[in-house]
Formats: structure tokens, sequence, C-alpha cells
């Protein structure tokens, strides 16, 4: 069946190749991380990211060139990846309304739990964060419960289709707009920073050489496929276990080089760390992760590869994916403004 094909898909890979691959596309999330917590002082959480991009364009939070550099980078990364070869990414486009309410929950349970698959996971477990492992056992127990009970009745509904019913997710390359966008994001945000005298560019150019690092271990460890990563999420006769090498080669690198590095007294580019300092496991947290966890057991994408994704054949899946997690996102901050003021 087309499932035992997915080995095959890029390039004709074998099992363990695409173990191999999965590894090495994990080793360098690893290293981009490291780097970026070694230079920048930051984490790389994408939701965040994300997140952020989006409020400072839409004027609602003040100007942070590095996210903005951040985000352009995955953007032309998955451009830079497309143009190399496109069997990186999935070659058919998935259904209008499964890809928005995927999106949705994961924007609503990222931003309320704040953080995804890299914030909580890559980054989260390499600190020893008691609050990001609880958020990763919960989004991915989640995930793959969602993934395993919804297998039988949504197994046809998840192999993407090179004619999509529905006609947006027709619409075929959208690689030149991530590259649009990307590039205009960065140069911005390279601009903006030329500005302020206190970070300097060469920060910036830092955060768009990892960021373009991320995006290219995204699509070599084969997170921007959805059916590679239900294949993971879902237990079944098919299970195919190389994702847990992704998260295992990152880690390999993150819990050997952060605690060296957050022993330093600052970033070698900034002047201070910027990292999440909250440590409480409260009720947003758990109930973020399982909203997460549904919404990615639902589509089979998180921030990162949803980015990313847009430059593939059948970006337009992914662009529908973003919409519905940016529109998750602004509901959430909405709620919680709302629900300061009511106190």
């Amino acid at each position: 069946g087309t499932h035992e094909n997915h080995y095959h898909h890029i390039m004709g890979l074998d099992y363990e190749r695409a173990l191999g691959f999965a590894a090495a596309g994990g080793v360098i999330l690893g290293l981009s991380t490291t780097f970026y917590l070694a230079m920048i002082g930051r984490v790389t959480g994408i939701s965040g990211t994300f997140k952020k991009a989006w409020l400072q364009s839409t004027f609602q939070a003040s100007p942070d060139p590095l996210h903005l550099i951040f985000f352009g980078g995955l953007l032309c990364g998955g451009a830079i990846m497309r143009f190399t070869e496109a069997g990186w990414f999935e070659q058919g486009g998935y259904n209008t309304g499964l890809m928005v309410v995927s999106g949705l929950l994961v924007g609503f349970g990222t931003t309320l739990g704040s953080g995804c698959t890299s914030g909580h996971g890559l980054c989260g477990l390499a600190r020893f964060s008691k609050r990001s492992l609880a958020a990763v056992c919960t989004f991915f127990s989640t995930a793959v419960f969602i993934a395993s009970s919804l297998w039988p009745i949504m197994r046809s509904a998840w192999q993407p289709s090179e004619h999509p019913v529905d006609s947006i997710s027709n619409v075929r390359d959208l690689h030149y707009l991530s590259i649009g966008l990307g590039c205009t994001c960065t140069v911005f945000g390279l601009l903006k920073m030329a500005k302020e005298e206190k970070q300097s560019v060469l920060a910036g150019c830092v955060a768009l050489a990892c960021s373009i690092g991320f995006a290219c271990g995204l699509c070599i460890s084969g997170m921007v496929r959805p059916t590679k990563v239900h294949s993971f999420l879902a237990l079944n006769k098919h299970w195919d276990p190389s994702l847990a090498f992704v998260l295992g080669g990152g880690l390999a690198v993150n819990i050997l080089a952060w605690p060296i590095i957050m022993k330093w007294r600052k970033p070698i580019l900034c002047q201070k760390w910027d990292i999440p300092t909250s440590t409480a496991i409260d009720l947003n947290v758990i109930v973020g992760g399982v909203l997460f966890g549904v919404g990615w057991g639902v589509g089979g994408v998180c921030p990162g590869p949803g980015l990313v994704g847009i430059a593939g054949p059948y970006g337009m899946s992914m662009l529908l994916w973003c919409f519905g997690c940016l529109i998750g996102s602004q509901l959430m901050l909405l709620y919680a403004v709302d629900n300061k003021q009511q106190r």
C-alpha cells in the first residue's frame, strides 16, 4: 500500500536511510538551536517566533527584529530546500478544513501553553525544565492518542492528493511567496537592527543563518511531511519510528552543549540571556499541551514545518494551516486580555 512507500518517497529512500536522514535532520536542528543560544542567548521557539512576527506586523507588539529575521529565514530556508529537491516535501495537498482546524488548535494550544515541539521539546528538555517536560509529555501523549484513534477513519484523508478535491488546495507552487515574504521580513529586521545601536547587525545575520539551518533540518528529518508525522504518531502495524530519531539527534547535541553554554556570563553577541524563566506547571501548560496535541495529531503539522512547508509543491495546504494557526493564536491572546480585564 501507499504507506509502505513512504520510505521510498524521498528520492527512493529505504528504511535504514530514512532513519539516518531523521537523525541527521535532528542533529542539524540541535546545532542550529545551540548556535542560536550561544550567540544570541535565546531559545529557539518557533510558535513564539511566528506569533511575535505576526504581532509586530499588525502593530500589536513593540518591534523585535530578531523574531522577524528568524521568521523570514524559515521561509527562505524552505524555498532553498525546495529548489534543491522537491522530494523533501509532500507530493500532494490536503483538505482545507482539516488543515485550518488543525492549525487553529495548534495556534491556540501553543499560545496558551507557551511553546511547541521546538521551544518545549528541543530546547526545554535540554535545559532540564520540568515545565517543558510536563508540556512535552502532555502534547506528545495526546497527539499519539488522537492519531492512533483516528487512524482507521482518517487514513484516507491523511493521504496527500495530487488533485485535492477543494480548489483552494490545488493552488501550486508558493515558493516565490516564501522567498518574497521571507526576504521582506529579513531585510526589514536587519535594517531595524542597523538603526538601533544596541543590537548588532551581526546578531541578525546569525539569527538568519540559524533559521535557514533550522528549516533545512526540518526538511531533511522528514518533519515537513504530515504523512511521515502521522506514520509516527499513529501506533499500528505500519508504525514508523524514525521521527523519534529527530528528537534524539537534536537532544544529543543540546543536552551536551547547553549546560556548558548556560554557565557563561552572557551570550557571545548580546548583552544578556533572554531565556524563559517561568517554572510553573499550571493549568495553562497542560490544557495548552492537550489542545496542541489534538491539533498536531489531527493535521500532522506543528509551527516550524507549517512555515517551512509553504515552499513545497503543494504549499497551499501549509499556508492554510498557518492561517488557522494565526487565528487560533490571536483568539487565545484576545481571550487572555479579556480575562485580565474581568479580574
